[in-house]
């Protein structure tokens, strides 16, 4: 299946002020994080114990090269996570990203601004009907090596790329995660072949668009179709919305903005195993989040990395 590669895309996590003003169509304005999908109330459910928000912030430096009114500037953006032990979570590696693209006010030209005190807080619903939560800050952020902020610069088909993006990232985090939370099971990589139409449980911390900035999202879930897997054997289309034309389903279902890093379970016999982490979909001009259409990283396909990067953490803590 021929991907269309002329689609433009922007990171989900990233969809928000002032990241998200870089699109220049305005989000639709009945749709949330985690799209068709539900709140999660039940501190039962699986969502509930192994989802986690991430807040996370940096500066832009000084750089002579970059325009006044770019340095300098306080950046604040949301991301999802899922929890793997009692101190580390897995994320999108793209949602601790290292520059950022930022257009110039005065002119509209767009510069690549390097980050700098890069801050990351988790934090874990202290009460599922209510909007209340406690953090914990990250001691230490691993993405992977192979991740490039500029990747979709780098690859002839942002859509079905034949190179492996790993997106992929583990937070260690300074403290152990609140009692009535849980490590996720990894999907082994002997389980992994899925078959179109299966199902996958997406959850997101992703915010409501009729939220204020300040307001803190809700955890939502959704049932969402495996599609394909791409080229690259690491990632999975997974999603009503047709790729090859993306744009507005009647029904859509999939993430959304704040969603990125977030958890996607495979439920087999009753039991969800966490089978990857939400890492993108169209921007507005192709449909947005409506087109339901969204780019999983296929964590059995970095459990070497995860299990590799795992021993350096605690190697890490020990020295």
């Amino acid at each position: 299946m021929a991907y269309m590669s002329a689609l433009r895309v922007l990171s989900l996590s990233l969809m928000c002020i002032p990241l998200w003003a870089l699109s220049s169509q305005t989000p639709r304005g009945d749709l949330h994080g985690i799209v068709g999908g539900e709140a999660v109330t039940d501190v039962s459910r699986f969502e509930y114990k192994h989802t986690v928000r991430l807040l996370n912030g940096a500066v832009t430096t000084d750089a002579p090269e970059l325009p006044l009114p770019l340095r300098g500037i306080r950046l604040s953006w949301r991301c999802s996570a899922a929890i793997i032990n009692k101190n580390t979570l897995v994320s999108a590696a793209h949602c601790f990203p290292k520059s950022i693209g930022l257009k110039d006010p005065d002119t509209g030209q767009m510069h690549s601004a390097q980050l700098k005190d890069l801050k990351v807080e988790a934090f874990f619903k202290t009460d599922s009907r209510v909007d209340r939560m406690s953090g914990l800050r990250a001691r230490r952020i691993l993405a992977h090596s192979g991740f490039r902020d500029d990747w979709t610069s780098r690859v002839g088909d942002v859509w079905n790329p034949a190179e492996a993006i790993n997106d992929v990232a583990l937070v260690r985090l300074q403290e152990d995660i609140p009692a009535d939370k849980m490590p996720a099971e990894l999907l082994p990589a002997a389980e992994s072949r899925l078959v179109e139409g299966e199902t996958l449980v997406f959850a997101g911390y992703g915010r409501d668009l009729n939220d204020e900035q300040v307001s803190i999202p809700r955890l939502r879930s959704v049932q969402v179709p495996f599609r394909q897997v791409l080229r690259n054997q690491t990632e999975w289309y997974a999603g009503q919305g047709d790729i090859l034309k993306a744009g507005p389903v009647s029904r859509p279902a999939g993430g959304c903005m704040g969603d990125s890093g977030g958890p996607v379970f495979l439920v087999r016999a009753n039991k969800p195993k966490l089978a990857g982490v939400i890492v993108r979909g169209p921007d507005e001009v192709n449909g947005g989040c409506a087109a339901a259409v969204t780019i999983v990283t296929a964590l059995p396909a970095f459990s070497k990395w995860i299990e590799d990067s795992l021993k350096e953490l605690n190697q890490a803590a020990i020295e």
